[in-house]
């Protein structure tokens, strides 16, 4: 990513930044995530990447709120709404 736009949804107004290259994206974090996660599966160690899926999901799941909340502009109960996506999403038995 060389330019990236941030709107101010109040005024409209739209500035338009160009961060200096930090070595990859994720500001050069992405190698550091690549690294352990070669190591996690190199060793069947998932302690390595210091994180599980339910933690991953949960913090999915509340950007998606976020999300809902600004886009519709209204307060999100993040329990509520994980308990919703997962019922909507959750796998025919």
């Amino acid at each position: 990513m060389n330019t990236f736009t941030v709107t101010d949804y109040r005024t409209g107004k739209s500035t338009l930044h160009t961060p200096e290259s930090e070595g990859g994206g994720h500001g050069g974090g992405d190698l550091g995530l690549i690294s352990a996660f070669v190591e996690a599966v190199r060793t069947g160690k998932q302690e390595v990447l210091g994180t599980d899926v339910t933690e991953v999901l949960r913090s999915h799941l509340t950007v998606f709120a976020a999300e809902k909340s600004r886009r519709d502009g209204v307060v999100v109960d993040c329990v509520a709404f994980e308990k919703e996506a997962r019922e909507n999403f959750a796998p025919a038995s």
